[in-house]
């Protein structure tokens, strides 16, 4: 007999009653009348591959060099751990859209032809003062200085100040001549006169044009200044004593105001934010005559988004460390029990600093790749020390380290790559942070499995050989017993058990359609923060904060077909979505607003009017409308405070119903339909990937146990764990995040891993001769305390991202760990009477030759006795 399975004392003695090795398939005591943890008269179980061995080898070998495997370790290491000054933190629009994809190649258009993201400045006037109170001396003063310190940034594109909308308006009305009728405006008016095709509608034309005049000229030339209120009345007022029209982007009420200030188009993270800084710190000192100035912006959110991500990334690492610490001095009561905190913080570092050579970027989703892989890399090393606790403390095996890595390993390695391939089930989403987020859990934890594997290996050999660990029964504890009890459902609960794992899968399937998506990143961060009271503020005060941009190109830009186009399509979209799109801003609607005469025909502006007004605009709105070199005209509205979905509609109908002339094109850009683009792509096969993830660790299952059942066996539990996932969703009312949607995979590799240590176990215990009952108690009570740490680990890494700030990843962090626990309980509760009713009818563990005692024989003596 192999000196792997001599008996631990005289093979001719009587078998001891009490030995777990005694006991039959038909024991009827309870869970507790036997004794499940003697040592074993057959010695550590063989794995199926006879590698034994070699891995006793491998952990002597180890040992004997324990110096060198720090000195490589520590080489490794730093080598690694430099990589972590690569790792970048990104929350730009290729963490949402592919970039090959339409809507990021049209948006880096636009930015390219029109400038980046748009910073508002909100002047709110105050009470009993009107918009005519804003321009005083003194305001009119800081406007100016304002405009010439941003413009004078190459990190600014443009500059719209309240100012200069009312200065266009100033230029359009004045002429070179002293003539009011030479005019812009005065030609336009006239031209439009001129073709309106009913009488009738001209003749009303004329008599607002009349009025138009007659106001005007009450002005003396002299005294048309902005210092005079009277000509700023003028200027800023119609006939009516409404805000003209043509103004109201930039005077969206009677007593607010807002600057627009773009940013450099296409700009790097780092520059946009630092480009918001400077439209910040130039308002923020500014004083002015019967108003409140206030800066706020998408390039703040996302700015703030990702200042979060380079200190909540350490933060919490650190909170997490705390918590596994916590939790190991508390409930792991073995020696060293702080060494797979060690182990996995070195883990952690190879991990990350191979994500940095290798360029996956750190955005809100993959930050929480830190604390997941934590509470995943402790859960797999306390399997391991465990593991090597249980090896000495119970089997008192001369060398504990190597038979467990012999007994543990192959389900370490089988449940690694399980988690894996659930991981890279992320690859197949559409959207860019949520395939980084597969690529680092992927990457991250075989990384972290060696890095334990190694680091557990050399020190807990090296602590044996110095000071072996004393014998201890540990199994009678309340962990053991736990588990247990858990595990201890009849026979008869099996069929119900089957069925209602199948009743909860398809009850998540149909929950999971019921489910909200949250696509909008001002509901990822945290809701008392500044930025997003300062985004209330404005959505509030004008009814918008954000934007839709349309690029239009056209042979040329300034001949009547684009300028009808563009007339008539600002006004279609405006009419077809009045609660989604507030108002129009282009070159094209100013001077289409400014002909616009109540009770008239609507005649569109001509080419000519067009090259006219831009002409006489400023500069800045010269480069914040018209893109002469590349053909294009920017037309922006200001979007409602409807959300995403809506405002998909509205792209969606835009892209899909609007037919411009040939030669003509009109493209959706700008944040808005980023969004869009991220809900789009988030919804396309969210739901799919939970089943990829499903399918390839299935197969995993049934290839490595060469049949249907064991991993039937093992999927069960993974079924009700899913499915709960999406009825509690529901149940609590949690909006689906990025985050939140794809936790599936997660939840499937987590699972996995705890039916794959289960039910390998189980067949170990049996391969020892025990019965299918005594086999699932025995592993029960002998893991029960590795497998409860283990989950808690899992648990609490996930829930440490509940102590962040951002929504985003608060409810991820919540729901994830619930599910964690959820998933537990499916495999402890569920797998061990499956395992049982299954093993009785011979569907687990098939019995090889026998001895005549009726014990296992090694497979090097089954030909004998076969013979």
């Amino acid at each position: 007999m192999p000196p792997s399975t001599m008996p631990a004392d005289n093979p001719t003695s009587r078998p001891d009653p009490t030995d777990r090795t005694s006991s039959s398939d038909g024991d009827p005591g309870g869970p507790f009348s036997r004794n499940l943890t003697g040592p074993r008269a057959h010695g550590p179980a063989e794995p199926p591959d006879g590698s034994g061995g070699r891995w006793r080898a491998l952990v002597a070998r180890n040992g004997r060099r324990s110096g060198a495997v720090v000195v490589v370790t520590l080489l490794v290491t730093l080598v690694l751990g430099y990589g972590l000054n690569r790792l970048e933190f990104t929350t730009g629009q290729d963490n949402y859209l592919n970039s090959d994809s339409q809507v990021a190649r049209d948006n880096v258009d636009y930015q390219s032809l029109f400038g980046g993201q748009a910073m508002l400045t909100l002047f709110t006037i105050e009470r009993g003062a009107d918009a005519d109170g804003l321009f005083t001396p003194h305001n009119i003063e800081q406007f100016r200085a304002l405009q010439t310190e941003l413009d004078a940034d190459p990190r600014i594109q443009s500059v719209i100040t309240p100012l200069t909308a009312l200065e266009f308006t100033d230029k359009l009305v004045r002429s070179n001549t002293g003539n009011v009728l030479d005019s812009p405006a005065a030609k336009m008016l006239l031209g439009a006169q001129s073709r309106d095709p009913d009488l009738g509608s001209a003749q009303r034309r004329l008599g607002d044009s009349l009025a138009t005049l007659k106001r005007m000229q009450a002005i003396p030339e002299a005294q048309r200044t902005f210092a005079n209120p009277a000509w700023v009345d003028f200027l800023l007022h119609d006939n009516t004593g409404a805000i003209r029209k043509s103004l109201r982007p930039f005077f969206p009420t009677a007593s607010t105001a807002q600057m627009v200030t773009r940013l450099e188009g296409n700009a790097s993270l780092d520059a946009e934010g630092e480009g918001a800084r400077i439209v910040e710190r130039a308002t923020s000192g500014l004083r002015f005559d019967h108003a409140t100035a206030m800066t706020t912006g998408a390039a703040v959110l996302l700015r703030d988004i990702n200042d979060y991500l380079r200190g909540g990334f350490l933060t919490l690492g650190v909170i997490s460390l705390a918590l596994m610490a916590g939790l190991l001095i508390v409930a792991f009561k073995v020696r060293w029990r702080l060494l797979p905190l060690g182990g996995v913080g070195v883990g952690l570092i190879w991990a990350f600093g191979l994500a940095g050579y290798i360029g996956v970027p750190l955005s809100v989703v993959t930050i929480a790749g830190l604390p997941v892989l934590l509470g995943v890399g402790i859960d797999f090393a306390v399997q391991l020390h465990s593991r090597v606790e249980e090896e000495a403390q119970l089997d008192r095996a001369g060398n504990p380290v190597a038979a467990a890595l012999a007994g543990l390993l192959p389900a370490l390695a089988l449940a690694t790559v399980a988690a894996v391939l659930a991981f890279l089930a992320l690859e197949f989403s559409q959207v860019p942070m949520i395939r980084d987020f597969g690529t680092l859990l992927a990457l991250g934890l075989p990384v972290i499995v060696v890095a334990t594997v190694l680091l557990l290996t050399a020190s807990l050999t090296t602590r044996e050989r110095r000071r072996p660990t004393p014998p201890k029964d540990y199994t009678h504890g309340p962990l053991g017993r736990t588990v247990i009890r858990l595990g201890a459902l009849p026979r008869i609960t099996v069929i119900p058990l089957v069925v209602a794992a199948a009743a909860i899968f398809v009850g998540g399937i149909f929950a999971d359609d019921r489910l909200t998506i949250q696509t909008d990143p001002e509901k990822w961060v945290d809701q008392q923060s500044q930025v997003i009271k300062n985004i209330n503020t404005l959505r509030a005060s004008t009814g918008s904060a954000s934007e839709l941009g349309i690029f239009v190109q056209s042979r040329d830009v300034f001949d009547d077909e684009t300028a009808a186009f563009v007339g008539r399509f600002a006004n279609a979209q405006l009419a077809a979505h009045p609660d989604d799109l507030l108002d129009a801003s282009s070159l094209v609607t100013t001077i289409s607003y400014l002909m616009e005469v109540p009770n008239t025909t609507l005649v569109m502006p001509t080419g000519a009017d067009i090259r006219l007004a831009y002409q006489v605009a400023p500069p800045d709105i010269q480069r914040a409308m018209v893109n002469r070199e590349h053909k294009a005209l920017n037309l922006v509205f200001r979007t409602g405070s409807g959300s995403l979905e809506r405002q998909a509609g509205v792209d969606d109908d835009i892209r899909g119903h609007v037919r411009p002339p040939a030669g003509i094109s009109a493209t959706p850009s700008g944040l808005a339909v980023v969004g869009t683009g991220l809900l789009d792509n988030f919804a396309k096969n969210r739901v799919e990937l939970t089943y990829y993830a499903l399918a390839a660790v299935f197969v995993l299952l049934v290839l490595y146990n060469r049949g249907l059942v064991r991993a039937v066996l093992s999927v069960v539990p993974v079924l009700i764990a899913v499915g709960l996932s999406s009825i509690i969703a529901l149940l609590i009312g949690v909006d689906l995040s990025p985050l939140t949607a794809v936790s599936g995979p997660l939840i499937i590799a987590l699972c996995t891993e705890f039916t794959t240590l289960l039910v390998l176990r189980h067949l170990e215990e049996r391969r020892r001769g025990l019965g299918p009952l005594e086999a699932v108690e025995a592993a029960a009570a002998r893991t029960g305390r590795a497998f409860l740490v283990s989950a808690l680990a899992a648990v609490i890494g996930v829930a440490a991202l509940a102590f962040s700030s951002l929504p985003l990843l608060r409810d991820f962090g919540l729901l994830v760990a619930l599910n964690v626990a959820v998933a537990l309980l499916s495999a402890l509760v569920v797998l061990p009477p499956l395992l049982v009713w299954a093993d009785e009818r011979g569907w687990v563990h098939h019995r090889g030759p026998t001895s005549p005692t009726g014990t296992p024989v090694p497979r090097s003596d089954k030909r004998r006795i076969s013979g």
